[in-house]
């Protein structure tokens, strides 16, 4: 039988971020595209060949002082958006992660970032 309607089978919400908001782990930093109390969605350039996949997260917005670190992750999906450009020969991957173990100090700096940071739905 087709499947006729689509379903969201996220848990949480997903969310517009103000722009500037970016994500950085050890070996990315990059704007994030989406973001819900589950997980985030952010683009990276690449600039070497090994992607470490569970090293904890950081996210901030630099403009409205905001800092929520050392969150440990998931990595669900990380693919290729673009090849490069002639001004960056580093292709651009974007990385969709999922939350682990926030701790209730995270929590609430997640909920209240997603509450007064973020731009309506995405």
């Amino acid at each position: 039988m087709p499947y006729s309607s689509w379903e969201e089978r996220r848990e949480f919400l997903r969310y517009r971020p103000k722009d500037g908001t970016m994500a950085v782990s050890s070996h990315a930093l990059g704007p994030v595209i989406n973001i819900s109390m589950g997980g985030l969605s952010y683009r990276y350039l690449d600039g070497s060949s090994t992607r470490p996949s569970s090293n904890p997260l950081g996210i901030f917005l630099g403009s409205d002082d905001v800092l929520i670190d050392q969150i440990a992750i998931r990595v669900i999906s990380d693919r290729l958006v673009s090849q490069g450009s002639d001004f960056s020969k580093a292709p651009t991957r974007q990385r969709s992660i999922q939350f682990l173990n926030l701790s209730k100090e995270q929590r609430l700096s997640l909920q209240n970032f997603i509450t007064r940071k973020t731009q309506g739905l995405y």
